[in-house]
């Protein structure tokens, strides 16, 4: 049988977070619609999966995203599982893995006992050292997050949960010595994803934190010289991955540079339907709801094709570019300006270019070596 996989961002308790983390896209820009949404039933997740299973996925992942998920309480994911039990009565030839990407500032032994005992991958953030991090990520009173996300990332280590943890660029990371970063990252776990911190917004309100193009491609380089020098394969940094095997092949490690946005799908806390978590609560991309349409109806919204259209599409300076099909314009949400408005070209453009062509580079050199 073929496989044939889904990913859904599904989001319990849509944007409510016991943080607020500074440069959070769910707050930090003005054409995302903020809604009181309702706490997720287990009726919702269930449509979500019948749905799947009537399009012919067999490979389903469900990742419980949020806002912070752990609120909405663990016995709803109880619920979650024991439902998916009876299914896989229903459908034996479907296999569903779920996720769960949270801040872990409420994780208890509890929770880990139950993501231990029912193969929940846990992921979470962390920017870096308690300075680093602490700049951007706070609770709402203003005061830093580190000493509780690391208590849980730990806890999550010890039950060995932890999948991997985000870590985002921003302006701040920009100001440290890349090794420094690289070897305090990877000291905390191998595996980890580097975000870098963009919303395109509007070109006169630009954030603090958003990223200059040229400091940012110079990090990237030397963060890569660091973690190539290194020569671990244990130490997965998909973003530093992602630049590789975008030129030798092999297992697609980065969305941003897989050339379609149809992997995934993003459920709300009240069953509505986006193309993106990303996009998640953007008025201008809401698909349909899960709980009062088929799937299949949901898809066949216009919306859905000219936003994957916007994604496959590429504009006249893309063609003519020689890393076209590594980079295919990078990441939509990176170009998104707002009222359902794209620029053109990605705004990190230079920065994609530029490691494909250093990354490029670096493997030839290697090679040559090898001769």
């Amino acid at each position: 049988m073929a496989i044939v996989a889904k990913t859904v961002i599904v989001k319990p308790v849509s944007i409510m977070c016991n943080q607020r983390c500074r440069y959070c896209y769910n707050f930090s820009v003005d054409f995302r619609t903020m809604h009181a949404f309702p706490k997720m039933e287990v009726a919702t997740v269930e449509a979500t999966q019948r749905n799947l299973v009537a399009m012919g996925y067999n490979r389903i992942r469900l990742v419980f995203h949020g806002g912070e998920p752990l609120l909405r309480g663990l016995p709803f994911y109880q619920q979650v599982v024991e439902m998916q039990a009876r299914l896989r009565q229903e459908f034996p030839d479907v296999m569903v893995e779920n996720g769960i990407q949270s801040n872990l500032t409420r994780l208890t032994p509890e929770w880990c006992e139950f993501f231990k005992q029912h193969r929940f991958s846990v992921g979470t953030s962390l920017d870096g050292w308690r300075e680093l991090h602490n700049y951007y990520r706070q609770y709402p009173d203003g005061s830093g997050t580190f000493d509780d996300v690391m208590r849980g990332l730990e806890m999550a280590k010890e039950y060995g949960i932890l999948g991997g943890y985000i870590a985002v660029i921003t302006d701040q990371t920009l100001k440290q010595d890349p090794k420094a970063y690289f070897d305090y990252l990877v000291s905390i776990n191998p595996k980890v994803e580097l975000s870098p911190c963009w919303e395109m917004g509007s070109p006169d309100n630009k954030p603090p934190y958003v990223l200059e193009p040229r400091d940012f491609l110079n990090f990237l380089k030397a963060t890569f010289d660091v973690w190539l020098a290194r020569d671990d394969p244990k130490l997965e940094v998909r973003l530093l991955h992602g630049f590789m095997q975008a030129l030798l092949g092999g297992r697609d490690m980065t969305c941003s540079f897989k050339g379609n946005c149809r992997d995934f799908l993003a459920i709300e806390a009240d069953g509505s339907v986006y193309p993106c978590g990303k996009f998640s609560g953007i008025p201008e991309f809401y698909l349909g709801n899960i709980n009062t349409q088929p799937l299949a109806e949901v898809l066949a919204n216009p919306i859905y094709a000219t936003w994957l259209a916007n994604r496959t599409d590429m504009p006249p300076k893309c063609q003519a570019c020689p890393w076209v099909k590594t980079c295919f314009n990078g990441c939509t949400y990176e170009r998104y300006m707002g009222n359902g408005q794209f620029a053109e070209v990605s705004p990190l453009c230079d920065v994609w270019t530029g490691m494909f062509e250093y990354t490029d580079q670096r493997i030839k050199e290697l090679q040559a070596q090898m001769v």
